[in-house]
C-alpha cells in the first residue's frame, strides 16, 4: 500500500441520457394510447344495425324456428345414419324457411351500411351453412353400414374471409340483440 493519495478520475456525464429518453418515450406513449382507447375510442360495435326495427321483427321468427328444430328428436336416439338424415333434413328445411322469412324482412332495413351487413350474414346463411347442412343429409342418407363414423361428421366449411361463417352468424345475432337467430343446435 502506499501513503499517497490515490486519484481517481472524476466520471463526467456528457451528453444526453438516449436510453432513459427512449425509455420513457415509450412509456408515455402506451400511457397515452391506453388512456385514449379508455375514454375516447368509439365504443360501437361496426356490426350493429342503426335501427332496431330489423332485430325486433326478426327476433320472435327465430324464436318459432329454433323452438320447431329444438323438438325434432335428437340424433343420439337414431339407430342408423338414414334415421338420422330424417331429422336433419327437416331441421335443414326449417333453418332454410327461417332464412327466407328473415331476408323477406329486408324492407325494414334503410340504411345502406345496415343492409351490406345484413347482405353478408345472408350469404354465410345460404353459401355457408344451408350448404353445409345439405351435404350433412346427403352424407347420412347415403351412408351404409361400412361407412365411417368420421365420415358422418357434420363438417362446416371454413371460409377464406374471415374464418368460420358460424361465428360471423352468431356474432352478427347476437350484437343486434336476436339470441335466437344463431345458428340451431341441432347438429
Amino acid at each position: 500500500m502506499t501513503d499517497g493519495s490515490i486519484e481517481h478520475p472524476e466520471r463526467a456525464r456528457t451528453g444526453i441520457p438516449w436510453g432513459r429518453v427512449v425509455v420513457v418515450t415509450i412509456v408515455v406513449s402506451l400511457l397515452v394510447m391506453w388512456l385514449w382507447i379508455y375514454l375516447y375510442a368509439p365504443r360501437n360495435n361496426p356490426d350493429r344495425f342503426s335501427s332496431s326495427a330489423y332485430a325486433d321483427a326478426a327476433e320472435p321468427i327465430c324464436a318459432a324456428a329454433q323452438a320447431r328444430i329444438d323438438a325434432l328428436p335428437p340424433g343420439r336416439f337414431a339407430d342408423t345414419p338414414q334415421e338420422r338424415a330424417v331429422g336433419v333434413r327437416e331441421g335443414t328445411e326449417i333453418t332454410e324457411q327461417l332464412v327466407a322469412d328473415l331476408k323477406d324482412l329486408r324492407t325494414l332495413v334503410t340504411d345502406p351500411d345496415d343492409l351490406r351487413i345484413l347482405d353478408a350474414w345472408f350469404e354465410d346463411w345460404e353459401e355457408g351453412y344451408l350448404v353445409d347442412r345439405w351435404a350433412h343429409v346427403e352424407r347420412l342418407e347415403m351412408a351404409t353400414l361400412d361407412t365411417d363414423d368420421r365420415d358422418l361428421a357434420f363438417i362446416i366449411q371454413e371460409r377464406i374471409e374471415g374464418g368460420f361463417y358460424t361465428r360471423r352468424i352468431d356474432g352478427l345475432a347476437n350484437v343486434n340483440d336476436m339470441p335466437s337467430c344463431v345458428v340451431p343446435g341441432d347438429i
